[in-house]
């Protein structure tokens, strides 16, 4: 399930994923469009998970 990445709690796992170029507006796009639909149908033995994502500065995925 998708929740603002602020409202995250602080205790939170992270990962940081980083391109070697930036993204252009095409993958931007697609990417977050991608990500959207992967939180929203993540789940741990069938229980859906709170999870959210972020995409900084055209090269990071966090």
């Amino acid at each position: 399930m998708y929740i603002p990445f602020e409202n995250l709690p602080g205790e939170s796992r992270i990962w940081i994923y980083q391109s070697n170029r930036k993204f252009s507006e095409e993958e931007f796009s697609e990417i977050e469009v991608d990500l959207k639909a992967f939180v929203e149908g993540w789940a741990a033995h069938g229980t859906s998970l709170e999870a959210s994502y972020l995409l900084k500065y055209n090269r990071f995925i966090i």
